[in-house]
């Protein structure tokens, strides 16, 4: 995702006057990159009370995957600042990540063959 289309997906994300489905597609859209300011405005809006609830969810969501795919989880602070909605999101995926990509006893590393 170049840098333009990050840079808009943000603005839409963190603008209270766009509609709640723009904001929500903008925070799923903003997984697919590693692009630090994704991850800033993702945090911003999860952490953001006044946000609605299925945004933030989003937005904590993508966190996750990001953190999963840029091998960078979140900080127990930065966690501790989600909105409830947000940190639930965050860490279903993160276990859901986890329990997948971690071998089991027999060996199996949970990745498709």
């Amino acid at each position: 995702m170049n840098g333009e289309k990050v840079q808009a997906l943000i603005e839409v994300l963190v603008s209270p006057s766009a509609d709640i489905d723009s904001r929500d597609d903008a925070a799923m859209a903003l997984y697919a990159t590693a692009d630090s300011r994704a991850r800033a405005a993702l945090l911003k809006v999860a952490s953001d009370a006044s946000t609605p609830d299925i945004v933030s969810a989003s937005a904590g969501e993508s966190l996750g995957q990001v953190a999963v795919a840029t091998r960078r989880p979140l900080s127990e602070s930065e966690r501790a600042q989600l909105t409830p909605e947000a940190r639930r999101e965050y860490d279903v995926f993160h276990e859901i990540a986890r329990t997948t990509a971690a071998p089991d006893r027999t060996g199996n590393s949970g990745e498709p063959r």
